[in-house]
């Protein structure tokens, strides 16, 4: 059995101002940093093995307080990335409404026919997350495996493990630092254990 503990990057300045950040690199805001100690200090595991993080700014960042815990090394990895939204990156979610609200709103009820100017396809964005997480495990077998990444990097890996319809997945919460576990069976069959839990930004977990 192989562990995946998938975690969602602390907060940064355009989580707060409510902008795509998609493929751009922004750091951790203040709250996101004291986010990062959180759950470096209080996430409740006796080990880690291994940890990634996405090649982004903000990931990485997030990942450093629960490595340095455990006295591991944070491999960066740009597969592990958030979707590239191409020309909607660095704009806020009401300009691109206002904008263009019928683009918004097949953005959230159908994405993959959002039609973004030059962003990620999402049949391709999954192929490539989904793809990279079951390398990771095969590559990593009978570990437990922190991975630090992305809102919808984690949505899209769930839709892959879930056999849920990609136009489904903004029906999943990921919160900032939220834990979530799957279990994968040395065959390759994942059952998911836990989603979207902040416990650890509440106090002393272990």
């Amino acid at each position: 059995m192989t562990e995946i503990i998938i975690i969602r990057h602390g907060e940064t300045e355009w989580n707060q101002t409510g902008r795509f950040q998609g493929h751009s690199d922004v750091p951790l805001s203040e709250t996101g940093r004291a986010q990062a100690e959180a759950l470096g200090r209080n996430l409740a595991l006796d080990h880690v093995d291994v940890i990634y993080a996405s090649d982004l700014t903000r990931a990485l960042e997030t990942a450093t307080p629960l490595a340095a815990r455990f006295g591991l090394t944070v491999t960066p990895d740009p597969l592990l990335r958030e979707l590239n939204f191409g020309a909607w990156e660095g704009q806020s979610f009401n300009d691109v409404n206002a904008e263009n609200p019928d683009a918004m709103k097949q953005f959230y009820n159908d994405p993959e026919r959002a039609g973004i100017p030059h962003s990620e396809p999402f049949p391709d964005f999954q192929k490539r997350v989904a793809g990279r997480v079951r390398e990771i495990v095969a590559e990593q077998r009978g570990k437990r495996i922190v991975i630090v990444s992305h809102g919808a990097s984690i949505r899209i890996l769930f839709a892959d493990i879930l056999a849920m319809p990609i136009r489904s997945i903004w029906h999943i919460s990921q919160f900032n630092t939220a834990v979530n576990k799957i279990r994968f069976e040395d065959d390759g069959f994942a059952v998911v254990t836990l989603m979207n839990d902040t416990s650890h930004l509440h106090g002393d977990e272990r």
